[in-house]
């Protein structure tokens, strides 16, 4: 599979690439490769939910829920490079599910003692405006 640049990915014409669907696939089977991606390369998968073009977004919200699941802690440091998404994916994860116990998730990556003192402020929002969100 050829090296895709995650961070055009963002301004592409998804319509477009819809029509092409074994382009399509190729595409999300890179960006579905969690493992292989490094944080700012995660940083970037998380900015594809809010795309200018405003397809797949039902795609984009289960991979970031994927991106958690596979590794918080990384997601975490992602979402720490592009916090202005913060709000989208909080409304993200109410709507899929993410959390069983958010208090349990929070207390989880705070004790892994694996973040910087900005990305504990970060998760700090997240999980409150999480809780802000899903008590209206």
């Amino acid at each position: 599979m050829k090296k895709i640049d995650i961070e055009e990915l963002y301004w592409i014409d998804w319509n477009e690439i819809s029509r092409k669907p074994e382009e399509l696939n190729e595409i999300f089977a890179y960006i579905r490769d969690y493992d292989s991606r490094n944080i700012e390369e995660l940083g970037k998968i998380l900015k594809l939910y809010s795309n200018p073009s405003g397809e797949f977004t039902i795609e984009f919200a289960k991979i970031a829920g994927e991106i958690y699941k596979n590794d918080k802690i990384k997601f975490i440091k992602a979402l720490n490079l592009v916090r202005d998404e913060a709000t989208n994916l909080v409304y993200v994860f109410r709507m899929e599910k993410i959390f069983e116990d958010e208090d349990k998730e929070y207390t989880e990556i705070l004790s892994s003692n694996q973040l910087t003192e900005e990305e504990i402020d970060t998760t700090y929002t997240f999980f409150k405006m999480y809780k802000t969100i899903c008590a209206t």
